[in-house]
């Protein structure tokens, strides 16, 4: 009687969720969209395919965007997400309309597994009101004015980077500069934001990276795991993320609490990021020790992944393409002559440099997307889309559409020079690696300080080869885009530069 119960209850159970599913793709039905391969998983199956044969999500976008429009629905499970690549449909989606973050990615991002990671910091927190509060308190301490004065730590930093790469600099080590610049870029963040060492670049066996790896990977898969709180298969994963995003938040807890003791026995404290958070958090309750957490963490983890992979990839194109390597040596040559500094206002004068560092965001954008959601029904494209719809503006189709970017799979640092007949409006429309609209990064400045002075500084010292073989460099999404296999080198010094 009770199994009779019982399977009477997961018929019922059944019908109700597929009458739902029936519902919700007639609602959908006026959006073009791939065919799906299931009804119960919808279009899940031809990312997986995908997904084998080495392309990220926005990669499978791109192509079927020449199918079926750039307005397009696409099924995860019962979920369908509308994915937007036409310029002026995304600065609707984002500055028009201002649509707020969609908390399914958010809360993914936030709270994978129910595990807290970084909660309710910026990039995260779904209340309007309180991020614009929260933001307008940070701004000042990530403004250009603020982070001139900390270039001593971003040269800092790179010695330490440079010394490592001289020991290995004979011309037959093979080096993997994609996990070198990971870990200079956690040294980056760790000293000039919040003046600890993690001894990230020295250590081969620091527990950061290992962590930072895993607990990202973690996060990816929590997105493709709707239902993972009675998934058994899952629950190895949740443990390692369990053991990761504690290690990470309790040490963030514990170098802030150490700063607020440093502060209240009046010690002389250094003037960085985290002293300028903890100062307007004296005046702001909600500011608590857990939220400083959250903002710590963000920080952490979006700064060092994003900026990394970008070096990553610029330096991969630049070694490709010997003609732009000796053009930004000789601009470095010319800006810094025999000085192992990089000074604030030398930044501005490694122009093509700039230029260089913009394509490489361009064409393999670390971020392949923004995820929103709808209020209300709204136009999009021309097809009206229900309230509550999950929108994923792809960042990654935007920076390769061939309406835009002529020869758009070609690296050309010289679609960003003055001169260049790519129209502002284009670039106001078609490139925002650092998102677009009021939630913009607020570490994009950071990140281009950082950027240009490890750029510039290794290009100055070494010379670097590629190792036979990488041809052709592939994406991998690992919440972040970053190249697959990393990026295999060999280095030498550079002439007879002395350090």
């Amino acid at each position: 009687m009770l199994a009779l119960s019982f399977a009477c209850l997961l018929s019922l159970v059944f019908m109700v969720y597929s009458s739902y599913l029936i519902y919700v793709h007639w609602t959908y039905r006026h959006i073009p969209g791939p065919k799906r391969d299931n009804f119960f998983s919808g279009n899940y199956p031809l990312l997986q395919r995908e997904g084998k044969r080495g392309k990220i999500l926005h990669e499978v976008v791109e192509d079927l965007r020449v199918n079926y429009g750039p307005v397009m629905v696409i099924w995860i499970y019962h979920r369908p997400i509308l994915f937007v690549s036409d310029p002026e449909v995304a600065r609707k989606c984002l500055v028009t309309l201002n649509l707020p973050k969609n908390s399914f990615g958010a809360k993914n991002f936030a709270f994978p597994y129910g595990q807290r990671f970084v909660g309710n910091g910026l990039v995260t927190e779904l209340d309007h009101e309180v991020w614009q509060k929260h933001r307008s308190l940070l701004n000042p301490a990530f403004h250009r004015r603020y982070l001139m004065n900390l270039m001593t730590a971003f040269n800092s930093s790179c010695d330490l980077f440079l010394n490592k790469l001289d020991e290995m600099a004979d011309g037959k080590t093979v080096v993997d500069m994609a996990e070198e610049f990971a870990r200079v870029t956690m040294d980056v963040i760790g000293k000039v934001a919040f003046d600890v060492d993690l001894d990230v670049i020295i250590d081969k066996n620091s527990p950061f990276p290992a962590a930072l790896t895993e607990t990202l990977k973690g996060v990816q898969e929590s997105f493709f795991a709707p239902f993972w709180q009675v998934d058994l298969s899952s629950i190895s994963v949740q443990k390692r993320l369990s053991k990761t995003t504690k290690f990470l938040r309790d040490y963030a807890k514990k170098v802030i609490q150490e700063r607020q003791e440093a502060i209240s026995r009046k010690d002389d404290t250094p003037s960085d990021i985290l002293n300028h958070i903890l100062f307007v958090a004296k005046a702001e309750p909600s500011l608590t020790l857990e939220y400083l957490v959250d903002e710590f963490v963000t920080f952490f983890v979006a700064g060092q992944e994003t900026t990394s992979n970008q070096l990553s990839f610029t330096l991969y194109e630049i070694l490709k393409h010997p003609y732009i390597e000796d053009r930004i040596v000789q601009e470095i040559e010319t800006v810094l002559g025999s000085c192992q500094f990089v000074k604030y206002n030398d930044l501005g004068n490694l122009l093509y440099l700039g230029q260089t560092l913009k394509e490489g965001l361009r064409l393999h954008s670390p971020v392949g997307g923004t995820s929103r959601i709808t209020v209300k029904e709204e136009d999009l494209g021309g097809y009206l889309v229900p309230g509550n719809t999950s929108v994923s503006v792809s960042l990654f189709v935007l920076h390769h559409l061939p309406e835009v970017w002529p020869e758009p799979k070609k690296f050309d640092p010289d679609r960003f020079s003055p001169e260049s007949k790519i129209s502002s409006n284009a670039l106001r429309s078609a490139y925002f690696p650092f998102s677009f609209g009021p939630r913009t990064c607020i570490g994009q400045t950071f990140a281009q300080f950082e950027a240009q002075v490890l750029m510039a500084r290794l290009l100055q010292e070494f010379e670097l080869t590629l190792l036979e073989g990488q041809n052709e460099i592939q994406h991998e999404q690992r919440l972040t885009v970053k190249p697959r296999g990393g990026v295999l080198c060999t280095i030498k010094r550079r002439g007879d530069n002395q350090r």
